[in-house]
């Protein structure tokens, strides 16, 4: 965008949403008038854009951004690692693209049938992911008795094999 393009734009904001434009760490946008062109330009994008998986994935994997790098500095600073939440930053931001790109206005059966399985497999590809760690228990979290939480998932799956034995 062309600088003789611009038309400037006064408006008034609560001193929240200056504290928030100035701690906001955008790359390439230093000053409050910068950070907000790039927020209206995300917005647009966001409102505008068709949500194909592409388009979808680059924006979950921005939304995850800054809380991803928080904690890979609070992991560093402290020296402990959760594989838990390192796999949640990897697969999240798929399954999310997957769900968030947008379907055809005349999406038929087989249409919904196809963004079911795909949804499932990532679902499936997450779950046996965390359930991986769980093999091991030592060292998967920060704390790894948060495995514990999958015991109900456990007892469900051993329900669900024997209901489905012949």
């Amino acid at each position: 965008m062309n600088s003789h393009n611009r038309i400037p734009v006064s408006v008034r904001i609560a001193q929240e949403d200056a504290d928030f434009i100035a701690a906001l760490q955008i790359e390439g946008a230093h000053t409050p008038s910068e950070k907000i062109r790039e927020l209206l330009s995300r917005a647009r994008l966001a409102h505008t854009q068709a949500h194909d998986y592409g388009a979808a994935l680059e924006q979950m994997e921005q939304f995850f951004h800054n809380a991803k790098h928080d904690v890979l500095h609070a992991e560093k600073n402290l020296g402990i690692h959760s594989h838990i939440i390192a796999r949640l930053f990897e697969l999240l931001p798929d399954l999310a693209a997957a769900l968030a790109q947008d379907l055809p206005a005349d999406a038929d059966a087989d249409t919904l049938k196809q963004y079911e399985r795909e949804a499932m497999w990532r679902v499936v590809r997450l779950t046996d992911s965390i359930l991986q760690l769980a093999v091991t228990g030592k060292g998967a979290a920060y704390d790894d008795s948060v495995l514990n939480n999958l015991d109900n998932t456990l007892q469900l799956a051993a329900i669900i094999r024997q209901t489905r034995q012949p």
